[in-house]
């Protein structure tokens, strides 16, 4: 846990409880994070050694006292914690209002978040959670006005999101692209997964999570614009960047059919298994030689 500088220097044994608690060691962590609430240190980090305390009860996975981390969470905003730790406190009593089926006081909660510190990764957290929240079933109008709403949010965020630092705006586009995908808006599904591929990478996201996206996208202009031109720039893209996933060779062929790379370009990426035999017969397939 990040927190504001303090003039002493963090206790040992705080330290040792984070790293077990992030090792799953939950039993060990406990008995640090009570050592950590029985120094005589910084009141500061006595209030992070209850939190962490509060978060072992509410997330280990046998024995979990929730009414217990309740309290402690409560207790720590009671002493007025720096901002930092109260988001995140706000975050973590959310989940377990949600964990005991309390969906009003979850996304008061989560509400709380997303007005406060919508630019921060917590934030968009909080709203990714209560899109899930109150969408109800895809494609529905309920999922809709959900979407757009949080649309409408994003848009006016006063970050500006990169490659090398998307925050969590890959995985909100993402969502909402789904939704619009499900609702047949398929011009907000297109502009969702171009920000979800554009933002998003391998690292930051996940490798099959990228070339699925431009599949999708390459389908909906294929099948539900009738853009082939289009589609085969994004079969084009699933090729170049992502050679190695399960659908490349297919998306070879049809990046082929539109037109949207020559035998030169092809040959130019060395993609495994793509003999000069293999391409001749490609080709000739598109150029309705092979009668």
């Amino acid at each position: 846990m990040c927190l504001q500088p303090l003039r002493a220097e963090k206790p040992e044994v705080l330290v040792n409880a984070w790293q077990e608690y992030q090792f799953l060691s939950m039993e060990t962590a406990e008995i640090y994070f009570k050592q950590a609430l029985a120094l005589d240190t910084d009141p500061q980090y006595l209030l992070e050694a209850k939190v962490g305390l509060a978060m072992v009860n509410q997330y280990k996975e046998q024995g979990q006292d929730l009414e217990t981390a309740k309290k402690l969470y409560t207790q720590v905003l009671e002493q007025d914690p720096p901002t930092e730790m109260r988001q995140l406190i706000f975050s973590f009593l959310a989940d377990l209002h949600l964990s005991q089926g309390e969906d009003e006081e979850a996304l008061e909660l989560l509400d709380a978040l997303i007005a406060e510190c919508a630019n921060s990764v917590i934030g968009q957290d909080a709203l990714i959670r209560k899109v899930i929240l109150t969408m109800g079933p895809y494609g529905s109008e309920e999922s809709v006005a959900v979407a757009d709403e949080a649309v409408s949010l994003i848009e006016n965020l006063s970050i500006e999101p990169t490659q090398a630092r998307p925050y969590l705006i890959p995985l909100i586009s993402s969502l909402l692209g789904g939704i619009y995908f499900w609702a047949d808006d398929f011009e907000q599904s297109l502009a969702q997964s171009e920000i979800f591929t554009t933002l998003g990478n391998a690292e930051t996201t996940s490798y099959g999570s990228q070339y699925a996206a431009l599949y999708q996208m390459a389908k909906i202009y294929e099948l539900e614009l009738n853009q082939p031109e289009k589609a085969g720039v994004y079969y084009r893209r699933i090729v170049e960047d992502y050679p190695n996933s399960n659908i490349s060779y297919y998306a070879l062929e049809k990046a082929i059919e539109f037109k949207a790379m020559t035998r030169s370009e092809v040959e130019a990426l060395r993609l495994p298994g793509v003999t000069p035999e293999i391409l001749t017969e490609l080709f000739t397939i598109e150029s309705g030689e092979d009668d």
